[in-house]
């Protein structure tokens, strides 16, 4: 198999903290254990892969059976599990070996869900993720921040729950789901923005159709975006 410009610095990335040898096992299952090891180490996060494949002629990553859980203390279990999902399929122009800037043009996910808990103000499990993401270094210099950016987000039929201090207050399945522009320069209250505001959006619109399938406390929901609006 070809090293391109993908797996060359996702090895690069990873190799402190991937125990076995490329040359003990293939790339996929070095990569799976090497990005298992940094979501715990770098991430305070679980992850679990099923399968994990890269294909070195689109420059992606395919991902089967995945589990990504926060370790927010506040949170119970359940909440923590903040994303579930059948397939997940990275795309991107990497740059060469050694780059503190990795840009992905596209990350979609299918048959998933998607957990966002709040424990306080401006606190969730997607913060805490988020807030890691932005904090993660380049691995050989510890003192230089990975840089990174989607610019595409495709979510196909995805459920997306939505609690506020252990209460459940919408539970939505969104058909299709398209977000852009998702990078580290972004603070995570912007970055949530992005993220949430777009579901928001579909809510209401299966509101406005009388989706039976749609679950949501209206009163709520409207003093968490009320509370939310008036923090920032």
């Amino acid at each position: 198999m070809k090293i391109t410009h993908l797996t060359q610095a996702f090895c690069w990335l990873l190799l402190p903290v991937i125990s076995l040898s490329a040359s003990a096992q293939n790339l996929s299952d070095a990569m799976k254990d090497g990005l298992q090891t940094m979501a715990s180490e770098q991430l305070n996060a679980d992850l679990e892969v099923e399968e994990l494949e890269v294909n070195s002629l689109t420059d992606g990553l395919t991902a089967n059976n995945v589990r990504f859980a926060t370790r927010v203390d506040a949170l119970s279990e359940p909440e923590n599990q903040l994303l579930l999902a059948k397939q997940l399929v990275l795309t991107g122009d990497w740059q060469a070996l050694g780059s503190s800037r990795v840009d992905i043009s596209k990350v979609s996910m299918s048959g998933a869900q998607l957990t966002v808990a709040y424990y306080g103000t401006g606190r969730s499990n997607l913060h805490e993720f988020l807030k890691q993401m932005n904090s993660v270094k380049v691995q050989k210099v510890s003192s230089v921040p990975l840089n990174w950016r989607v610019d595409e987000w495709l979510m196909e039929d995805v459920t997306i729950n939505l609690f506020d201090k252990g209460e459940p207050i919408l539970s939505v399945h969104v058909r299709e789901l398209e977000l852009t522009d998702l990078q580290s320069m972004q603070s995570a209250d912007a970055q949530v923005k992005e993220l949430l505001w777009p579901i928001l959006e579909q809510v209401a619109e299966q509101v406005r159709d009388g989706n039976p399938n749609l679950q949501v406390d209206s009163m709520a929901l409207s003093r968490f975006l009320l509370r939310e609006a008036m923090a920032f």
